[in-house]
């Protein structure tokens, strides 16, 4: 049959996502980027929090149109809201053929079998868990160049506000020779820049019997001799260790970039969100961050309206904010989830003035960012290429722009360059997110 399929949410799921079509294309389906020319429509969705999961709902009856008047025989339903809310997706919205939760997402093939053969609609859904992917080969979809490598799934770390814990479990850790493995055979397809991704990077190995850790795994990836670049997203604070610093310091191909989201700063907010509530802690990690790694580049995500959270508390995370210099923030209005601890705590903050605060801060990130690029100007560094502008401008990424969260850099070349080349790029100017700079060689 002729598979398709829509993806939302994070780089995780995309992982899944991957995953699944990968699965169908070895039992011989054919996998199309139009859905009207589809028999089977898969919909892998988020659950986060309301925003997603308004989109996952919307993106799903925007589907059932095609099965309603197109050629689409099976509506299939995946990912996080999947595993949430199965009985009500299948109870509300008859056109869903199956639902498969997060544990079972490698029954897909056999899900959509079933349901064809049989006419009958299914619920794959059980307590979730790291479903075996040993040895599939996924479907990317990123460029050739850049793929998610998932090191772990689920979480441990029990937040007040977050779901993850019931749609994923707990902290599973992949062996590292699977994680080995797979590297291996994505740098054999051509990716030059991997991205680890997990819900806690920094709690890898911890559950795996032997001395396994986050750090000797970038030991390893680094031997791996066509891989150009390697990139940490979504670091726990309190478990970025020595050891880690100094893999991201002297291993060159790890690059001096890491996610470290940190949510809060005030101590009264940061212990009702079950986070490391000791600021010092915070602080003293940045500095040693910045003295170790001096041109590193910094990401977090906060968040803002949390229960409790009044002026001062918010004064204290603009303060935060202003004296930390990030180069890279991302600020989220608090989500009320049911289900979690803290939507029923008292001192529930109104959306109009969580609105107000994230306004505020990314007002002021805004600048800091303006400033510290404008301070990377006459910094000689390797980019990755991935497109042309409709001026003729290159764009592409240093090391310092995770994919599709961060800015570009704009290349000005005389040479014909092509998407996955790196070039060594010298900046010329700044931007709020962006930089502008000339390819090096074609300047000389």
């Amino acid at each position: 049959m002729k598979i398709g399929m829509v993806s939302l949410g994070c780089d995780k799921n995309r992982v899944d996502a991957e995953v699944m079509l990968g699965l169908l294309s070895q039992a011989g389906h054919t996998i199309v980027n139009k859905p009207e020319e589809a028999d089977v429509i898969i919909v892998n969705t988020c659950g986060f929090i309301d925003p997603a999961k308004e989109e996952s709902v919307e993106t799903i009856l925007e589907y059932v149109e095609y099965k309603k008047a197109g050629k689409c025989r099976l509506l299939v339903v995946t990912g996080c809201l999947a595993q949430r809310y199965s009985k009500e997706l299948m109870d509300e919205i008859p056109e869903v053929d199956a639902v498969i939760g997060t544990g079972r997402f490698n029954e897909i093939v056999d899900v959509i079998n079933q349901c064809e053969l049989k006419h009958e609609r299914l619920m794959a859904v059980n307590k979730p868990k790291f479903p075996n992917v040993k040895g599939i080969v996924r479907v990317l979809t990123t460029p050739s160049y850049t793929a998610y490598l998932k090191i772990s799934e689920g979480c441990s770390n029990c937040c007040t506000y977050c779901v993850i814990p019931q749609l994923r479990g707990p902290h599973v850790s992949r062996p590292m020779d699977e994680v080995l493995e797979e590297a291996q055979a994505l740098v054999d397809r051509g990716v030059k820049e991997i991205i680890l991704v997990g819900q806690d990077l920094t709690r890898y190995g911890q559950d795996l019997e032997g001395d396994v850790s986050l750090a000797k795994l970038l030991k390893e990836l680094v031997k791996i001799p066509e891989l150009v670049w390697i990139r940490l997203l979504y670091c726990y604070p309190d478990r970025v260790s020595d050891d880690l610093i100094n893999a991201i310091a002297s291993e060159e191909k790890v690059c001096n970039y890491i996610d470290i989201p940190l949510q809060h700063i005030n101590p009264k907010i940061l212990k009702k969100m079950n986070r490391p509530a000791d600021p010092r802690q915070i602080r003293s990690l940045l500095i040693k961050l910045r003295e170790r790694i001096p041109d590193i580049i910094i990401r977090t995500s906060l968040i803002v309206g949390f229960p409790g959270e009044g002026e001062q508390e918010f004064k204290d995370l603009i303060e935060f904010v202003e004296e930390s210099q990030f180069s890279r923030v991302g600020v989220f209005t608090y989500s009320r989830e049911e289900g979690t601890p803290a939507a029923n705590f008292p001192e529930q903050v109104d959306e109009k003035t969580k609105e107000a605060r994230r306004d505020i801060l990314m007002s002021i990130q805004q600048k800091i960012s303006k400033r510290l690029n404008r301070k990377r100007i006459g910094q000689e560094c390797k980019v990755l290429i991935e497109g042309t502008s409709s001026e003729g401008i290159y764009f592409g990424r240093s090391y310092g722009e995770a994919p599709e969260i961060d800015g570009q850099v704009f290349v000005m070349s005389n040479r014909k360059l092509k998407a996955g080349d790196f070039v060594e790029v010298k900046i010329t100017k700044a931007y709020e997110y962006d930089l502008l700079g000339e390819d090096y060689e074609s300047s000389k």
